[in-house]
């Protein structure tokens, strides 16, 4: 009889310390769970754990600008898609610390080490701004020591293949892409602990539609700077002598010619300013009224 007590007794304790007993192990396995969880974030390096954000903003098709600005676009507006083309005028200009790397030399231009290589970069910042890039297929310099070419004579070689190209096919910008001979001292931008070689516009006012080219680069000027404050350097005029004065942008409306970073920038300042350039781009052509090429 005193056994059956003893056993009632102890079930009923049972009974009612079972809820705390699972409630502790809970509120434990929670808190194990946490500490680890932190502890793994605290081994990633910064630099890893903002490309693992990154990573899961473009896997969830949300538009990635540069490590310091991973606000994706308002997703409520209607985007549409947009054409770009790009070329390179002075196809062989070259960033010392890329050349280096690549080839061992110091030189600040390369006939394979060059701004061309970026390509593939600027196609895929395009793509997540909703822009498709075409890039015109004319090297030009390779075309200048084939046939013996000066280098001032350069817009006038790639203008042929331009034109062919922007009548067979509308685009919405038409950017001439080049890079700055200035220093790492003027080229470069510290902002929020990051670096970017900043980039400035060069308009030709040679022509008579040339304050249709200023207007449009100043609204991309503007719009990048209202991302990362001074990366752009603004908008510059060239006419008269010892200057192309023209820059092939009577043909378009919608053409610039940008110069991005300087000789001394590294590949890693160059791909942080083109992020920040191709979202600067998508949000004034979602802006813009498409304007026709001009003939």
């Amino acid at each position: 009889m005193k056994n059956k007590i003893l056993i009632f007794f102890g079930f009923i304790l049972v009974l009612f310390l079972s809820p705390i007993l699972v409630a502790t192990y809970d509120s434990d396995a929670k808190l194990l769970a946490n500490t680890n969880t932190n502890i793994e974030q605290e081994l990633i390096p910064p630099t890893q754990q903002k490309n693992m954000v990154i990573a899961e903003k473009i896997e969830s098709n949300q538009l990635v600008y540069s490590s310091n600005s991973n606000t994706p676009s308002d997703n409520t507006k209607q985007i549409v898609p947009k054409n770009a083309l790009i070329l390179f005028t002075h196809s062989h200009e070259a960033f010392k610390p890329i050349v280096k790397s690549k080839n061992g030399k110091t030189a600040v231009y390369d006939s394979t080490s060059n701004i061309m290589s970026f390509n593939k970069t600027i196609k895929n910042y395009f793509k997540l701004n909703s822009i498709a890039a075409d890039f015109l297929e004319f090297n030009t310099m390779d075309e200048m020591t084939k046939t013996n070419r000066k280098f001032s004579e350069a817009y006038n070689i790639v203008r042929p293949t331009l034109e062919a190209q922007i009548n067979n096919k509308n685009y919405d910008i038409i950017i001439d892409l080049h890079r700055d001979s200035a220093n790492r001292e003027i080229s470069t931008l510290n902002y929020q602990n990051e670096t970017y070689g900043k980039l400035y516009f060069v308009v030709g006012e040679d022509h008579s539609n040339y304050l249709a080219n200023k207007s449009y680069a100043q609204k991309i000027s503007t719009q990048l700077n209202e991302l990362v404050p001074g990366i752009s350097r603004g908008v510059i005029s060239k006419k008269g002598d010892h200057v192309d004065g023209v820059y092939n942008q009577d043909l378009a409306e919608n053409m610039v010619l940008i110069e991005l970073g300087g000789i001394d920038n590294t590949e890693e300042e160059i791909n942080r300013t083109l992020s920040v350039l191709s979202n600067a781009i998508s949000t004034i052509l979602q802006e813009t009224i498409p304007k026709e090429n001009v003939n």
